[in-house]
């Protein structure tokens, strides 16, 4: 299959998933929630902290209090993008099978996996931290270790982005703990290597087209304004190409969750789910 067909093809199972969105828009929920609950979470983390910088001049010098932040936000970050788009995962398999999920539903859902989903954050965080503390090292050493430290510390933080691709799908699919789960999408990852990464890129290419067009369209013009002396016309439009993005990011992260949970399930089960075609999927899949 060529480059050409592949992406053509990417972008056929993109606007599927966007179907999909389209019958079940309750899914939206879920990354608009998920943003909320991290801030809310956040600022509950940070607050102590503030007031600790406040008590003892403005500055926090001890290490293991910083690296605690640090996990902290990680894996608040990782819970809250878990625990909705375990939800996201329920409509979507529910939907495909012909069903017809709730909101509430797929809340129900993450509720009762949510012992796994502390699990898979405590492990998303300790791997954050510790890829943290590689880049920060290599950052303080410099020099040409510095740089090989550094380019390590982003290509093992890729590869756990790629082979972690399906872990939530999997603990709600088949109901296992985050291990297990990672060593499931270990597998699917596998088989989906090739289409995997062109997909994403199909619609990582495909966002940062739209978002190129809000870029123009305000952005610009706004910055321009700013600088003509338009303080409010410019602020205005600055504030649309603001929710012009978070819209954009929220709608391709529910894509990636549904194609994802699509994938998951044909990889496992071998039927292929509604609204996708056999064609469509077994090309996902790397030929033995």
């Amino acid at each position: 299959m060529g480059i050409t067909d592949r992406f053509s093809r990417s972008w056929e199972i993109t606007k599927k998933t966007f179907h999909v969105m389209k019958l079940d828009k309750e899914i939206l929920l879920f990354p608009i929630l998920s943003t909320v609950f991290s801030i809310i979470l956040f600022l509950l983390l940070v607050f102590p902290f503030i007031l600790t910088a406040l008590m003892t001049g403005g500055s926090i010098e001890d290490p293991y209090a910083i690296y605690l932040g640090i996990f902290g936000l990680y894996f608040i970050s990782a819970f809250s993008a878990t625990f909705f788009n375990v939800g996201i995962v329920h409509i979507a398999r529910t939907r495909f099978k012909g069903g017809d999920a709730t909101f509430m539903d797929g809340i129900r859902t993450a509720g009762k996996h949510l012992k796994h989903i502390i699990g898979w954050s405590l492990l998303t965080a300790t791997v954050g931290l510790l890829l943290n503390i590689l880049d920060n090292q290599s950052r303080e050493k410099g020099g040409i270790i510095g740089i090989i430290g550094r380019i390590v510390a982003s290509l093992i933080g890729m590869a756990w982005a790629i082979v972690s691709l399906f872990v939530i799908p999997a603990m709600v699919i088949k109901g296992i703990g985050p291990i297990d789960a990672l060593k499931s999408s270990v597998v699917a990852v596998k088989k989906t290597w090739g289409e995997s990464l062109i997909r994403h890129f199909g619609l990582g290419l495909i966002q940062g087209m739209i978002t190129l067009i809000g870029i123009l369209l305000f952005l610009v013009p706004g910055v321009y304004a700013l600088f003509v002396g338009s303080l409010v016309g410019g602020i205005i439009l600055i504030g649309i190409f603001i929710v012009y993005v978070m819209i954009v990011s929220i709608l391709f992260s529910s894509a990636n969750t549904i194609f994802n949970t699509a994938l998951f399930l044909y990889a496992e089960e071998g039927k292929v789910p509604e609204f996708f075609s056999k064609e469509e999927l077994s090309h996902a899949f790397v030929k033995k």
